[in-house]
């Protein structure tokens, strides 16, 4: 019986159409490949059945092929933190690498990883704050935030201030004069930026800032009762910015009890994109910070840093959909995307 090849480098650029130095750019998530070359490489690394030799670039590179991953809270409960762990998995997958995903537990000594990625590291997190201070290479998906927390060498940033700026303009124009803001305690990079922006607007606007703090992932009987609460006691509340995903979606029946309706009299929109947020009755406003290719750059990064090859403060592009959940009264603009 004939010997079965295993699929080679040069197989796969073959396959893809491009050099063998393009190919281990994408799988190590270096170089400067356009969208539409990963994807035919990617594409040809399945189809082909490609699987680097792992253990002779560990001889090279005196590596582990480990990357560890933490996410604040349980990721399984988050549509968001599954979206980031997944878009890394992805990227590590296709370089026949492997992901362990870190708890916040005390687990004793950590397990022997490359490097680690972490999101949105809160100075109240002490998993986080440890992971920062091991020396372990760090990529971070958002600033750390507070004094307790080391600066890792990379970091990948939103601008939210901006993103929250344009959704509450567009309330504005919708009619909204009283926009309140649902949050987590600002103790981490995501939530102070929003702080920050909705008060320098609600300055600017003259309009008295009203915020109500909730959990980073919070559980529905939680957000019924934080929007109960906001609506009894200041019934001029006109509009909701909620930060954490599926907060929106959950807020419309404490609406309806009240008896306001999203996308009628009451505009509402969420800090972070999700099915719900988008197939909701109505569509609900959204700043979609693509968690997904938020993970695969965070990996791309960490390639980088290890490499010597990259350092500081990279911005990740944030989009603001704008849906029936905030329109006009007038000239419906639902759907429209910025």
């Amino acid at each position: 019986m004939p010997e079965i090849r295993s699929a080679t480098l040069h197989d796969v650029a073959r396959w893809a159409g491009v050099s063998k130095s393009t190919v281990s750019n994408v799988l190590a998530g270096t170089g400067r490949a356009s969208a539409a070359t990963r994807d035919k490489v990617l594409t040809a690394v399945a189809e082909l059945g490609y699987s680097p030799n792992r253990a002779a670039r560990q001889l090279r590179t005196r590596r582990t092929g480990t990357v560890g991953v933490y996410v604040p809270g349980i990721p399984s409960t988050s549509e968001y933190y599954m979206r980031f762990v997944f878009g890394a998995m992805e990227q590590l997958s296709a370089q026949g690498r492997d992901m362990v995903i870190l708890s916040g537990a005390d687990r004793g000594a950590l397990p022997l990883m490359d490097g680690v990625i972490l999101s949105d590291p809160d100075e109240t997190d002490a998993a986080a704050v440890a992971l920062l201070a091991s020396g372990l290479p760090v990529v971070s998906f958002e600033r750390p935030y507070g004094p307790r927390m080391t600066r890792p060498a990379v970091v990948l940033w939103c601008d939210h201030r901006r993103a929250l700026r344009t959704v509450l303009d567009q309330m504005w124009t919708a009619g909204g004069r009283r926009p309140a803001l649902m949050i987590p305690p600002e103790t981490g990079d995501w939530t102070a930026q929003l702080g920050d922006a909705y008060r320098e607007w609600c300055g600017l606007h003259a309009v008295p800032p009203a915020v109500v703090s909730i959990d980073w992932i919070p559980a529905g009987p939680q957000i019924a009762e934080a929007t109960d609460r906001l609506l009894t006691e200041d019934p001029a509340v006109d509009a909701l910015f909620c930060g954490p995903v599926d907060t929106a979606p959950a807020v419309l029946p404490a609406l309806a009890r009240h008896g306001r309706t999203a996308g009628g009299d009451f505009l509402l929109a969420t800090g972070t994109e999700s099915t719900s947020a988008r197939l909701g009755q109505p569509p609900i406003t959204a700043i979609d910070i693509g968690p997904l290719e938020a993970g695969r750059r965070c990996v791309a990064l960490l390639d980088q840093l290890l490499a010597g090859t990259a350092d500081g403060e990279i911005e990740h592009p944030v989009h603001v959909h704008l849906r029936d959940s905030t329109r006009l009264a007038r000239g419906r603009d639902a759907g429209r995307t910025t």
